[in-house]
């Protein structure tokens, strides 16, 4: 057993930690110079040290640590913002401004945004505070929904501004998001057949018969015969938000002619994952809905473009042919089946044109073997502090946390890097892929949206897989076909060790007194060498898996506020770029 748990805060103290978050990433993406021109103090007696960085006619001051996870520093305190004749004590907003206005280059326009989207955030804390008894005291194993709720707490792990929803004003967020876990009725359209295009696998089914029970059935299905559309159309379920907000203006043409109906019928109840445009349903916990959301996340506009519909057939079928070829694989990893989709088309078939992302939706369903099956997210949130309610629904009230992250880091070091070095990675951040876990604990991982399965085709071709046919929409930006391992690699050490894991080895560690990040950091790498021992793939391979990994002394680290501040429109792709930081798992040489 690992040391006695820590006790709880009493309270939580959201805008802290927004604050924290903020700094941390400023620092190591080096934003207005924060890390090359920041300069500190000798340590004192606590370990923290004095931060200073020259701001315009100031000084910004913090106390920061050392960094647990890898060379370099942490937030540890409050910021100040000192002039000759004055003090002022920042918050999250302010430091952020502060830092853009070190930003003599960055465009009004995208200032404006960026800070438009923390305040959101800022101005959404008391809500969220009010969520958290109900998160926390409520953990269930057999409760997916809550489960999503908790993923969707930290959204992405690292990145400051992963909460905002623009798009959303405040009532909406709490109705829509998925924090709240707040029900909401399904809207509905009806779409002419000649407008409609489905994935060749969807067979002749059409959506409401994998979403309504058979009464809900017979009323959608009197609506469409009542008005004249059972044979002419087919009934399509919208976001509420998107069929009050998008179709009237975007589709009036079309509604004007009859070939978009907006219908009266309304269901099934959902709630939102933590994928925002996806809802569950309470009664079906292997199933799921994505529908397109004209709201903004992460600087991405949440639609659903026909070509990440192809592109994770595509994708999916090579997660397939990749497991069966790995006896471990196919044990131990399972997948989500996503090829059941729908979308609007437009008359000259153009899957790249804006409408269709806006129409349509796919469903999803998941393997389910009757115990706790946990979004690899969802073990990193601890709401009030103390043991992730997670963790302790998994593994009880004083749990082996080295035990219990060790068996976690197999199933994802195991996938991730068995992957690898057949050419091919799954983006594995900790809301993409779920643990099931059974009496033994952590026992297979189920891998969902597979439309950013990235590749190296050099070693998918030596491997014997196919490279698959992606649809690609800025050959200059694609990020799906690798030109060398080492970029396919860089993925796997960005979202799969230094996102996802290292999130739940910071939670464990902040827990638990016997549980430690220098403990988590040998886990990894032990865990590391252990796969690619067992792993059947030429050595040539394994050898390079082994030095990006664990023998370099820097590794790749995915930037978020550096990218979005150089994106004056936003897309349907994640604004992010690799930079480099010093690698937590480098073997450093013996004296």
């Amino acid at each position: 057993m690992s040391g006695p748990m820590a006790e709880a805060p009493a309270s939580p103290n959201l805008a802290g930690d927004l604050l924290a978050e903020l700094f941390d990433a400023l620092w190591i993406e080096d934003v207005a110079g924060f890390r090359s021109r920041g300069v500190l103090g000798p340590p004192a007696e606590d370990g923290t040290r004095d931060y200073a960085l020259v701001l315009g006619r100031g000084h910004l001051r913090a106390r920061v640590r050392a960094d647990g996870w890898r060379d370099g520093i942490r937030f540890a305190g409050s910021a100040r913002f000192e002039t000759a004749c004055s003090r002022e004590d920042l918050d999250a907003s302010a430091l952020l401004e502060r830092a853009l206005d070190g930003l003599s280059e960055l465009s009004p326009a995208i200032r404006e945004r960026t800070l438009d989207e923390l305040r959101r955030i800022v101005d959404e804390l008391p809500p969220r505070e009010a969520l958290i008894d109900s998160l926390v005291t409520r953990a269930r194993a057999d409760d997916p929904i809550l489960w999503e709720r908790l993923a969707a707490w930290r959204d992405r792990p690292f990145h400051p501004l992963s909460r905002s929803r623009r798009g959303l004003d405040r009532a909406q967020a709490l109705a829509y998001g998925a924090e709240a876990g707040r029900f909401f009725a399904l809207s509905w359209c009806a779409v002419a057949r000649d407008r409609l295009a489905r994935s060749l696998r969807a067979g002749q089914a059409e959506p409401d018969a994998a979403i309504l029970d058979p009464r809900q059935r017979a009323l959608l299905a009197r609506e469409m015969e009542t008005r004249g559309l059972a044979r002419s159309h087919v009934a399509l379920p919208l976001h509420p938000w998107q069929a009050a907000h998008v179709l009237p203006e975007r589709f009036a043409p079309d509604i004007a002619e009859g070939g978009v109906v907006l219908l009266d019928f309304r269901g099934p109840l959902v709630a939102a994952t933590s994928s925002l445009r996806t809802v569950a349903f309470p009664a079906r916990p292997g199933l799921h809905l994505k529908l397109p959301l004209d709201v903004s996340t992460l600087g991405v506009r949440r639609l659903l473009p026909p070509q990440s519909l192809h592109n994770g057939l595509h994708g999916g079928d090579l997660l397939a042919a990749g497991l069966a070829r790995d006896p471990w694989m196919t044990r131990f990893v399972a997948l989500a089946d996503e090829t059941a989709f729908w979308h609007f088309a437009e008359p000259d078939g153009d899957l790249y044109a804006e409408r269709p992302a806006l129409l349509g939706c796919a469903l999803r369903g998941l393997p389910v073997n009757g115990g706790p099956v946990i979004p690899l997210a969802s073990l990193a949130v601890a709401p009030r502090g103390g043991l992730p309610p997670a963790a302790r629904v998994v593994a009880g009230e004083a749990p082996d946390l080295a035990r219990l992250f060790a068996g976690i880091a197999g199933l994802v070091l195991g996938t991730v890097l068995r992957s690898a070095c057949l050419g091919f990675v799954p983006e594995l951040h900790g809301q993409n892929a779920l643990v099931a876990f059974d009496g033994a604990g952590p026992g297979r991982l189920i891998l969902r949206d597979h439309d950013t399965v990235r590749c190296a085709p050099e070693w998918l071709a030596g491997a014997g897989l196919p490279v698959p046919s992606y649809l690609i929409t800025d050959p200059r930006r694609n990020s799906l076909l690798l030109p060398r391992p080492d970029d396919l690699l860089a993925y796997a050490q960005t979202l799969a060790i230094d996102v996802a894991l290292r999130a739940i080895a910071e939670a464990f560690a902040a827990a638990d007194a016997g549980f430690t990040l220098d403990e988590a950091r040998r886990i990894l790498v032990a865990t590391i060498r252990g796969v690619l021992a067992s792993a059947e793939v030429p050595a040539e391979r394994k050898a390079l898996v082994a030095a990006c990994l664990l023998e370099r002394p820097t590794a790749p680290f995915k930037q978020v506020l550096t990218p979005l501040l150089d994106m004056a429109t936003l897309t349907t792709s994640m604004p992010s770029r690799l930079g480099h930081a010093p690698n937590p798992l480098f073997l450093r040489p013996g004296p």
